[in-house]
């Protein structure tokens, strides 16, 4: 700890390397400001408990089809008045921008409900392209099913932001990890090391004896 202390300069330059070092990443990286809003599908079939279960069923097989064209053009006509094309949806789509969360092909693990997800760069129109690919989503599937199996139950109101990196984190991790490394590489470049810094170390202690080696003349 001593000789660690010694060398305390080493360790606080090391420190702000680390914390200069987080900020030319987060230069590089980019903060960014994404915008997303949800809008909740259920399966509110009103009858039998097997009419039930195929619209949760139907709900959670044909999830894939939010990409397809019939839906993505379906909701470019809600989305008229905004300009954002089908061709636009569709990359969306493709790109993760909007996809339907809690759907699964496992029949064990079936979602009692679906939230479709939307997110942009800006804010424009997040909140109408939730509610129109939702919409589309469950007038494709309730045509295709020949019934009202789908509902679109919770609307999106409004868009959410959040950053796409958390500076504070990042800047602290880089200084922690180079504070950390800085006194790692110290103690180990100290333990190992055959220097002599202090009398005790060369004093008479019998429990450091390991053995004798014998000496003639």
């Amino acid at each position: 700890m001593y000789r660690l202390w010694k060398f305390k300069l080493v360790v606080v330059l090391m420190t702000l390397v680390g914390l200069l070092l987080s900020l030319i990443y987060i230069s590089i990286v980019g903060v960014k400001v994404n915008y997303q809003s949800t809008a909740t599908i259920y399966s509110m079939v009103y009858g039998s408990y097997e009419d039930s279960s195929d619209g949760v069923k139907v709900m959670n097989t044909y999830a894939s089809l939010l990409g397809s064209s019939n839906v993505c053009e379906r909701a470019a006509t809600y989305l008229q008045d905004t300009g954002v094309t089908a061709s636009t949806l569709r990359g969306m789509v493709s790109g993760r921008a909007i996809y339907l969360s809690g759907a699964s092909t496992d029949s064990k693990s079936y979602g009692y409900k679906l939230t479709l997800v939307t997110t942009s760069g800006t804010p424009d129109y997040v909140a109408e392209i939730s509610n129109a690919m939702a919409k589309a989503f469950v007038d494709e599937i309730n045509d295709l099913m020949g019934r009202q199996t789908l509902q679109v139950v919770d609307t999106a109101t409004a868009a959410g932001s959040y950053k796409t990196i958390n500076v504070p984190l990042i800047v602290a991790l880089f200084g922690v990890g180079a504070f950390a490394l800085s006194c790692a590489a110290i103690f180990m470049k100290e333990f190992f090391s055959a220097r002599v810094y202090s009398v005790g170390q060369c004093e008479y202690k019998k429990d450091r004896i390991l053995g004798m080696i014998p000496y003639q003349k």
